[in-house]
């Protein structure tokens, strides 16, 4: 097959001059086939950069590792491993908070980021606040439900997360420039604060599109792939959401873009604040990643038009 990416090319040299930005970078795999990658501007293929929300796609696939080995379950409680998640926040689910459902104050994490909280006093801390909403009634994209469910991970492994994430998927995907800063995992942001390059999100994206395969290794059974990208907001009235393309629903960490008329999902992406956007499309068997550093509010249009063009180049090369 033969691809032309001279369209996106344009594109993304356009959008570097016109936004303006120092540069950015794509990479294009199809079929689990890397077919293009390039980097623009000022930028270079192994530039590190915080992808922000994106980092939640990668929680929501350490946990459901964790899921697919028994060692966690989806509609266990947190109260089950945290004993401050008491009173009305009892019945708050693994499920609920990685779906954005659990009721807990949406937004940025109250002590996320701060240098001296670890993980478990921060998942403490926001325990302690008031709930926003009645867990499983209303769906509101946040930070700090991730840090409750990472912190409930460490609790049932009795493993930091940054040891979870390297054992689960840094390890096997040869992730070897990602990262969550800070060695000693005071400050850490499981749903946003991660560090990653294009090469490294990719072995990721690759992974996801292949099942669960990547480079002839199995990272996760097909069945908990599957699992990470259903809906599982239920239907839950949208109290907050920042994405400016909705979808059928969210899954584990995870946007669903596109889904079937049976609700089977086509497309799923986990784009971050800095506009930083991994996607995956199922039926094409596509797994991208388009790392940039402005702002998802700016990003978001025209990403949304390289995905377009993305779909046409590799149909087109089909064709050919």
């Amino acid at each position: 097959m033969r691809y032309d990416f001279s369209a996106i090319e344009a594109h993304i040299e356009q959008l570097i001059a016109t936004t303006p930005l120092n540069g950015a970078s794509l990479l294009v795999a199809h079929r689990d086939q890397v077919i293009y990658r390039r980097a623009f501007g000022a930028y270079a293929l192994d530039a590190q950069i915080g992808i922000a929300s994106a980092s939640k796609w990668i929680a929501g696939a350490v946990i459901a590792s964790l899921i697919g080995d028994g060692a966690l379950h989806l509609d266990e409680r947190a109260s089950d491993y945290l004993m401050s998640c008491n009173g009305d926040k009892t019945d708050i689910t693994l499920r609920q908070l990685l779906a954005h459902t659990s009721g807990l104050p949406h937004g940025e994490s109250p002590c996320a980021g701060r240098a001296l909280p670890t993980l478990a006093m921060c998942a403490d801390e926001i325990a302690h606040h008031p709930l926003a909403a009645q867990p499983g009634s209303v769906f509101a994209y946040g930070e700090s439900a991730f840090q409750v469910a990472g912190r409930v991970a460490e609790v049932a492994t009795g493993r930091p997360w940054q040891e979870l994430f390297r054992e689960r998927l840094a390890a096997p995907l040869r992730m070897r420039m990602s990262d969550y800063g800070g060695r000693d995992g005071r400050g850490l942001r499981v749903g946003s604060g991660m560090r990653s390059t294009l090469r490294d999100y990719g072995n990721f994206v690759r992974m996801i599109a292949n099942g669960g395969m990547f480079d002839g290794a199995r990272v996760l059974a097909p069945e908990i792939v599957a699992l990470m990208h259903e809906d599982h907001t239920f239907g839950a009235p949208v109290a907050y959401s920042p994405n400016l393309f909705p979808g059928p629903g969210y899954g584990l960490g995870v946007w669903r873009d596109l889904a079937d008329a049976r609700g089977r999902v086509v497309q799923v992406s986990s784009p971050g604040a800095s506009g930083f956007t991994p996607w995956v499309d199922f039926r094409r068997g596509l797994a991208c990643v388009f790392l940039v550093r402005d702002s998802y509010r700016r990003m978001a249009e025209p990403v949304h038009a390289l995905q377009r063009l993305v779909r046409e180049v590799v149909d087109a090369g089909e064709r050919a």
